[in-house]
Parts: C-alpha cells; sequence; structure tokens
C-alpha cells in the first residue's frame, strides 16, 4: 500500500512544482492600501513571491498608484489611468529571476509552449543550448501578428519538434495534459467507486493507471492543437480506447450506452441479473477488447491490399464463457427492448390495414412481444449452441406465431410479389 500511495505522490511532485499556495506576508500586507495587496495576493497565486520581492514589487506598485494620482490631478484622460496599473514582464523584469519570469508568463497563457517547456526543463532535462534557444523564440512572441490559438499551438509545436528529441517532446505534451488528464481521472474514478466496482477505493493503483491511460490518451490527440480532422479523430480516440485499463472498460460499459457495441458488452451490461463471477467478467472484458482491436484494424486495411483479419465469433466463445442458464437469461434482457419495438411496429401495421377492429390493444401488444421475444431467444441460442434441437425450437416457435401475425405476413409477401410484378413490368 506504501508504494502505491508513493507512486501517485511522486506524480503530484513531477508535475506540479510550481503550483502551490503561497501567502502573502504579513509585514507587507501591513504596509501597503488593500488594492495593492490584492494586486500582489493575485501575482503570488501565480508565481511563489519571497517577502523580498513581494516589498519590491509592493514598493513598485505603490510608485505608480502614486503616478496615477498625479495624472488624475493634472486633468489628463482617465483612459491614460489604464497604463499605471499593467502588470506584465517588462513590468516584473527587474524583480524576478528569468524561472520566475517564466512561469508568470505561462500562469498567465497555459497555451504558451515556449514556457511550458521551459518552467519543466528539469524533467524534461533540457540542455542549457535547448534552454536558450527555446527562450529566445519565446522573446520574439511577441512580434509576431496574433493568430488564433490552434494555428499558434501548431506553430510552436512546429518549432519544438525541431529543438527537443522524441522524448522530450512526448514528454512535454504529457505535462501539458496532465491537469486535464487529473479531471478525467477523478471523474472516472468517481464512477467506479459509485459503481462499487474497487474493494478499496483508497488503494489509488487502479487510479494511477487510469490517470497514465488519460495522459497517453490526450498528449497522443493533442486536441488544442487541432492536428486531425472529426473522423480521424474520432477513429483514433477508438484506437487509444483500446489502451483503457480494463477496470475503466468494465465502468464505462455498465454506464454508458455508447459502449455496448458488441455482445460480450452487451453481457457485462447485465451482469448483476447474470450472476457472473470475476473470473467471467475478466474474460469477457479481455474478448471485447480482442475484438474491437481487430475490427479497428481491419478498418485501418480497408484502403490497402493487406487481407482482413478473420473476426472471432462471438457466440462460440460465449458458449464457452456462459453456463447454459446465463446464456438463456442474456438472451431475455438483450431482446427484451427489441420484442416489444417489433410487437409495436406489428400493432401499427395491423392499425394501417384496419385490423384492429374490436381489439384489445395492450392484450394484443402484450401477446405480440412475448411471441417476439421467444422467436429472437430461440433465434440467438442457435446461434450460440448448433444443436438440431435449437434448429427445431425456431422451427416450433414459428408454427406458434399469433394469426394476426400471419395475416400480416400473407399481405406483406403480397405487397413484395406486386412491386416485383411492377418493377419488372416497366423494365
Amino acid at each position: 500500500m506504501k508504494i502505491k500511495l508513493i507512486k501517485v505522490l511522486l506524480i503530484g511532485i513531477l508535475y506540479y512544482p510550481i503550483f502551490g499556495i503561497a501567502q502573502i506576508s504579513s509585514k507587507v500586507a501591513k504596509s501597503y492600501p488593500a488594492h495593492i495587496v490584492y494586486k500582489l495576493d493575485e501575482l503570488n497565486s501565480k508565481v511563489k513571491l519571497s517577502e523580498d520581492k513581494q516589498i519590491k514589487i509592493g514598493h513598485k506598485l505603490y510608485t505608480a498608484d502614486s503616478l496615477a494620482n498625479i495624472s488624475l490631478v493634472k486633468g489628463e484622460p482617465v483612459t491614460q489611468l489604464k497604463s499605471y496599473y499593467i502588470i506584465d514582464a517588462n513590468f516584473l523584469k527587474s524583480i524576478l529571476s528569468p524561472e520566475e519570469l517564466d512561469r508568470y508568463g505561462y500562469m498567465t497563457d497555459r497555451d504558451n509552449r515556449f514556457l511550458a517547456v521551459l518552467i519543466f526543463s528539469t524533467h524534461l532535462k533540457l540542455e542549457p543550448t535547448q534552454i536558450s534557444e527555446i527562450r529566445r523564440l519565446n522573446d520574439s512572441v511577441a512580434s509576431v501578428p496574433k493568430m488564433s490559438s490552434k494555428e499558434t499551438i501548431r506553430i510552436y509545436n512546429k518549432k519544438l519538434q525541431r529543438i527537443l528529441n522524441k522524448e522530450q517532446y512526448i514528454a512535454m505534451l504529457k505535462t501539458i495534459y496532465h491537469e486535464q488528464a487529473e479531471e478525467d481521472a477523478q471523474k472516472d474514478w468517481s464512477k467506479i467507486i459509485k459503481l462499487q466496482l474497487v474493494a478499496d477505493k483508497n488503494d489509488k493503483s487502479q487510479y494511477v493507471k487510469i490517470l497514465n491511460y488519460h495522459i497517453a490518451k490526450n498528449a497522443f490527440l493533442d486536441k488544442k492543437a487541432d492536428r486531425y480532422d472529426k473522423t480521424k479523430r474520432d477513429f483514433l480516440a477508438k484506437k487509444m480506447a483500446l489502451g483503457e485499463p480494463p477496470l475503466l472498460v468494465h465502468a464505462n460499459i455498465l454506464s454508458e450506452g455508447t459502449y455496448t457495441t458488441n455482445k460480450y458488452s452487451s453481457i457485462i451490461k447485465y451482469e448483476k441479473e447474470l450472476e457472473l463471477t470475476k473470473s467471467q467478467i475478466d474474460t469477457l472484458l479481455l474478448k471485447y477488447n480482442q475484438l474491437q482491436r481487430i475490427k479497428l484494424e481491419n478498418k485501418e486495411k480497408e484502403s490497402t491490399a493487406e487481407a482482413p483479419k478473420t473476426v472471432p465469433s462471438e457466440y462460440e466463445n460465449i458458449a464457452q464463457i456462459l453456463n447454459p442458464e446465463q446464456v438463456k437469461k442474456w438472451l431475455i434482457q438483450k431482446n427484451k427492448q427489441a420484442a416489444k419495438k417489433e410487437a409495436q411496429k406489428n400493432w401499427e401495421q395491423l392499425e394501417a390495414e384496419g385490423l384492429t377492429k374490436d381489439l384489445d390493444k395492450d392484450k394484443t401488444l402484450t401477446e405480440f412481444a412475448v411471441y417476439q421475444l421467444q422467436f429472437l431467444v430461440t433465434k440467438d441460442r442457435a446461434m450460440v449452441y448448433h444443436t438440431q434441437e435449437n434448429i427445431f425450437m425456431k422451427r416450433d416457435i414459428e408454427k406458434k406465431k399469433p394469426e394476426l401475425l400471419k395475416q400480416l405476413d400473407i399481405i406483406n409477401q403480397k405487397k413484395s410479389q406486386n412491386a416485383k410484378t411492377k418493377q419488372a413490368l416497366t423494365w
């Protein structure tokens, strides 16, 4: 447990060496007017200042305030007063160190990737020549015409790719997206706790895996730079999702309909009703991942001459993972809504054909839904278990089809034949 906690603490130390909470000195608080102390506190939240530097900046602000008051007495325009209260790099240059100026600049503009690299230079293991070149580039930013945020970030990326090696560049992106990854991981962890998927909510070993996944995903996609068009980005996001820790996949399947994209996930969706064991869930999660991986690999091969991989039969694997009673429960849960929709569709067609006179709607819908569910379950069971018995059961169910549905079948067959005849005549 100690090792797990230390791992989490190290991440915090590694990525957040500059964002500590700093206090204004009591001496400073008593020495200056409230509006100056407020300005100092605002600045101190971006850069942790020593008492000596707080005093120097306070004195500079006090002087600027005095000059502003003189300007006002002289009758100069009120619009000119703003210039006395601007706190920027030029204002701070004589007091802060280059490293502190970098921190202040980054906290003011979190999209400035030159400054991001500079403040994390130790973590990124930058050489002095790299630091010097990046600082030079940052100093020249002010003279560059204003562009959109995404265009600016792409320029940062282009220039940094020439200066940093591959490992440094990837580490830079991971650092930039660490805060976002923390937010994503916290949301996921809250969901996992709510679903009661971990025995000990204080055991952060799984949390660290989820956090690392989000860091890698966010860094790779680099959405702030808008590196890919939507189609490409969505595909890559699905590809990255293959690296989700199983615990997160499990939580997402239970809480988000978008994850029920194959039969393995649809079984996990009903894990309580089926009374799945941990071993069964782990196997289903593994099969889920393997299937999604093959589908994505085949999608990539569509534009090439390479033959697609064979997609393994989900039904055959399910027959090995679940017992017959679990298969039965799953097929009922899986087809329940589809049976109701089909029954409603049948009723609407009866209405269109004028065949609902003297019928009890609720009773008829129930009869249709029961039949449709039996039919769908029996049909799927034949896919799971390839036996003659299941094939015969499907035929037996079809023989018990309600008379009204048989009438609809005859009507639909006639319509289909008439449509074919009409099409043949037009030719």
